[in-house]
C-alpha cells in the first residue's frame, strides 16, 4: 500500500443526495463556494466535511473529506 501524506481522499456528492457522485485524490482541498468542473458541468462547493477517524483513509492519505456540491447553470460565452 502506498502512503500519500500530502494528499486527501475526497468523496463528492450532489447536495441532498446519498449516492456518491465521484472520488478524487487531491493535494489541495476545495473551499466552500469554489466552482468545480466535472465533464464540462459546473458545481459549487456547498458543504465540506472532514472525517478525522483514524481508520477513515486506511492510513493511506492525510484525511478523508466529503464534499456536497450544487449544480450551477452553464457559463455563457460571448
Amino acid at each position: 500500500m502506498s502512503i500519500f501524506p500530502n494528499h486527501y481522499a475526497i468523496n463528492f456528492y450532489i447536495f441532498r443526495t446519498k449516492e456518491q457522485f465521484d472520488r478524487r485524490i487531491l493535494s489541495q482541498v476545495p473551499s466552500i463556494g469554489d466552482i468545480l468542473v466535472f465533464k464540462d458541468k459546473r458545481y459549487r462547493v456547498h458543504t465540506l466535511e472532514w472525517c478525522l477517524d483514524e481508520d477513515a483513509t486506511n492510513n493511506e492519505y492525510q484525511a478523508l473529506i466529503n464534499i456536497e456540491m450544487i449544480k450551477q447553470p452553464p457559463m455563457h460565452t460571448m
